[in-house]
């Protein structure tokens, strides 16, 4: 379980790598926004380290942002035959969310992914951080300053919830949610301090313990399916009444999503692509990419549990090999038409790498990694892959020269360093350089007896 920290509960070694980043960010603030993701990803708890990241994203974005021209062509023939509950675990979410904000930071549904898995391990400062973040880029949008009102009740912030609400009543003078709200968070400050220290509104104390026990329970209603199913259709109302306000759209969709109906979450993506607005949002073209995988990710898990029930079912095998298909066909054909319209955009560069080189196309995937290093994000990853791409194809000299670099670069001994220095030592063994080979065996060795088949190799070693 993920816990809340802060910059100074990290590994030393980290807090020195966060100081040279901070020195560097006026001469190569790309170099600096790597070392904070890379760290970040270590440890995702760091809410100080991420308020801090996202600061310099959204400066570097500002002074940036341009639209990106056209935009993919709706989905077709996706095989909407099931409804898939999303699987992704808590973690697999807040990696995702930080890929999506690190190509665009005003990226309000991967904010909102970013809450919800912090919601989901209880991280109560990191999800009012994600709403107020979402607040900062759509100041009037009443939904999220509902949910960063009772965020702030969650972390026991009852003034700000208060204040929040009042913003609310402002723009919406006769809201019944922010109404409700206040009265819980009158609640929890007569608890805390004895007395309502509150604004006007809502100044006198509830009666009774069981009158606030009430209003708790009816708050707690907007979890289960008939409080989805009730802000869904509101969702639609506000749709019909304001049809050309992207932010109906999205959250129906993420209601849809957080419903298990992934199909309508994507179709009403699909439809704000289609309002004026939306024809130029790229946040939305990723946002459908993303749910899509999230369909396939669900079909695959269900044949994968039909053939651990029956391992010998033909149907079952048949089935699970087409969902799988049917994923990297989309895959491959979503980031083959990204690549071609953002040629710039590396990131989607080294996702199509990734791809090919699990399907075995090396000389394919080898121009991707290369210019993929541009961006700052995954350009270690991509040195990575280029090494492995090398390998692959037996250029065992250019392989070692990118597993070196790695080798280099990457202070802390993370699964990234162990797996390049491993292969570097591959590397020496495929060109009966063993005694370079084994020194590099040794190193991962000395960090993890476990990793790989490195054990057999020291012992072997030890024991001719």
């Amino acid at each position: 379980m993920i816990k809340e920290i802060t910059i100074a509960d990290l590994d030393p070694r980290q807090i020195k790598q966060l100081d040279a980043a901070d020195r560097a960010l006026s001469k190569d603030v790309n170099y600096s926004l790597e070392i904070y993701t890379s760290i970040l990803r270590q440890a995702p708890g760091c809410l100080e380290l991420r308020k801090h990241l996202r600061s310099q994203q959204f400066k570097i974005s500002k002074s940036s942002k341009k639209g990106l021209g056209a935009i993919i062509n709706k989905l077709t023939n996706a095989p909407f035959l099931f409804k898939a509950q999303t699987n992704k675990s808590p973690e697999e979410k807040i990696s995702s969310a930080e890929d999506l904000i690190a190509k665009n930071p005003f990226n309000v549904p991967a904010h909102t992914m970013l809450a919800s898995a912090f919601a989901e391990l209880e991280m109560t400062g990191s999800v009012v951080f994600a709403y107020e973040t979402i607040r900062s880029i759509q100041p009037k949008d009443l939904q999220n300053l509902k949910k960063l009102a009772n965020a702030y009740l969650d972390a026991g912030e009852s003034d700000l919830a208060i204040q929040t609400g009042n913003a609310i009543l402002e723009i919406n003078p006769s809201d019944g949610d922010a109404e409700d709200m206040m009265k819980r968070a009158s609640v929890a400050v007569a608890m805390n301090k004895g007395k309502w220290e509150g604004s006007t509104d809502f100044r006198e104390q509830l009666k009774n313990k069981e009158e606030a026990e009430a209003l708790e329970q009816s708050a707690k209603t907007v979890n289960d399916a008939k409080g989805l199913e009730a802000l869904i259709r509101q969702a639609y109302e506000n749709v019909t009444a304001e049809p050309q306000n992207l932010n109906h759209y999205r959250q129906l969709s993420d209601l849809y999503q957080k419903y298990g109906d992934l199909p309508n979450a994507i179709s009403w993506i699909q439809q704000a692509r289609k309002v004026d607005a939306g024809k130029g949002d790229v946040s939305l073209e990723e946002k459908e990419r993303l749910l899509t995988l999230e369909y396939y990710d669900g079909i695959i898990e269900q044949w994968d549990n039909a053939l651990a029930a029956d391992p010998n079912k033909p149907e079952s095998k048949k089935g699970y090999a087409d969902a799988v298909a049917a994923k990297k066909l989309f895959q491959r054909q979503q980031l083959e038409s990204l690549v071609q319209r953002y040629p710039n955009e590396y990131g989607y560069r080294f996702e199509l790498g990734c791809l090919l080189f699990e399907e075995g196309q090396f000389d394919d995937c080898l121009p991707h990694f290369q210019l993929a290093q541009r961006n700052a994000k995954v350009r270690l990853d991509a040195i990575l892959y280029l090494g492995r791409a090398y390998l692959s194809k037996k250029f065992f000299d250019l392989a070692i020269e990118q597993f070196k670099s790695l080798k280099s670069e990457i202070q802390i001994m993370d699964d990234r360093k162990k797996d390049a220095v491993y292969q570097l030592g591959c590397c020496y063994e495929s060109m009966g350089h063993g005694e370079l080979a084994i020194e590099e065996f040794k190193l991962v060795y000395s960090s993890d007896i476990s990793f790989r088949d490195v054990a057999d190799k020291i012992n072997e070693f030890y024991t001719k």
